[in-house]
């Protein structure tokens, strides 16, 4: 009789356990996630193993013939990679319009939204041209360079469509001499070996929200230590973007400066185009997003300067009368409007950001 009176009062507190946890999951998918989730939801750790190989000129590209889903939250994303190692599908030999190669970092490639609901597929819809999503996790302007050079000729490409994204582009041209020691390093051609994730961790961080809540808790707790690896490293990418930073811009800029003008050059002595879009991170676009950033790493948000590296970018650009196209204020004028230009757990473009990129750039590529 006892032994039944424990056992009922184990399936009680067992069934309390499971209705609080479903609770608590439902209350967190309705609630928006911590503003500063940018930097504590660690959505590449999210990525599907075997998307990306070594390489000994660019560190690593995307793997010919892959075939995955990438989850997150917010998100199911089935991704295929052709066989030139571009997202999409494969490129015919025939050519019959412009082939411009659309290239860059994350937002380039867009890993969180479906095939057809990119930038590079919208603008091969909308414009008498052939887009190729030759986008890299990662990837800086050097790397850029060298995967035109690996591609030009084989596709019979008519210039670069660069996505440039100041949040951290800047600081990876700045760090490609080490980047490049490194991937020469390596052996090519194989898998790219990722930070390793827990089985539990790497199914409920995509499906529970719950669980990422908790997650970025802990992360927030780490990150509340002045000398966390990771707080370091994104106060240094974020100094860039306050008033008393701009002599550490200014210190950076050159090496973003010089691989600019050396893929305009590059692509000029081909008879190739180039035009640069220049992306914002999301917290220059969203207010509520920056306040939380800059907090959370111990910089004052009052004496941000959000503009600052696009403004600075955009000016070496003017001067090497390099093409571009500036997506800040049209982010910021569909955010304003109350579109969610970014996904709330992940700080890439969200499917109506992407369409607002790419009437942006539409227009850039139809300016006389």
């Amino acid at each position: 009789m006892a032994r039944r009176s424990w056992t009922g009062r184990l399936f009680l507190v067992a069934g309390g356990l499971a209705v609080g946890l479903i609770g608590a999951e439902a209350l967190f998918r309705v609630a928006k996630p911590d503003a500063a989730v940018d930097l504590l939801y660690s959505a590449p750790d999210n990525a599907p193993d075997g998307l990306y190989t070594t390489d000994a000129q660019v560190y690593a590209v995307p793997t010919a013939g892959f075939r995955g889903i990438q989850k997150s939250m917010g998100y199911t994303v089935n991704l295929r990679i052709n066989s030139d190692g571009l997202r999409g599908p494969e490129v015919e030999a025939q050519q019959s319009k412009r082939r411009i190669l659309a290239a860059g970092d994350s937002f380039t490639m867009a890993a969180q939204v479906d095939e057809d609901q990119t930038f590079v597929s919208r603008l091969s819809a909308d414009l008498d041209i052939e887009f190729l999503n030759a986008g890299v996790d990662g990837y800086g302007s050097y790397q850029v360079i060298e995967r035109y050079k690996q591609l030009d000729e084989k596709l019979g490409l008519d210039g670069v469509l660069l996505t440039f994204f100041v949040g951290n582009d800047v600081h990876d041209n700045v760090r490609w001499p080490q980047v490049k020691a490194q991937a020469q390093r390596m052996i090519p051609g194989q898998p790219l070996a990722r930070r390793p994730v827990g089985v539990v961790h790497g199914f409920l961080y995509k499906r529970s929200a719950l669980y990422a809540g908790i997650q970025m808790w802990r992360r927030r707790l780490a990150m509340a230590r002045p000398n966390h690896p990771e707080r370091h490293r994104w106060k240094s990418e974020l100094m860039l973007f306050m008033h008393d930073g701009a002599g550490i811009l200014g210190v950076q800029l050159p090496a973003s400066r010089n691989a600019l003008v050396a893929l305009n050059r590059l692509l000029t002595e081909r008879g190739d185009t180039l035009m640069v879009a220049v992306a914002p991170p999301a917290f220059q676009i969203e207010t509520e997003r920056l306040d939380a950033t800059f907090a959370l790493v111990g910089l004052d948000p009052k004496n941000a300067a959000p503009d600052a590296v696009s403004t600075a970018v955009i000016d070496v650009l003017k001067r090497n009368r390099i093409p571009y196209c500036d997506l800040v204020e049209p982010l910021r004028r569909a955010h304003r409007a109350g579109g969610e230009m970014y996904l709330q757990y992940d700080g890439h473009w969200s499917a109506k950001g992407h369409v607002v990129v790419s009437d942006a750039i539409e227009k850039c590529f139809r300016r006389p």
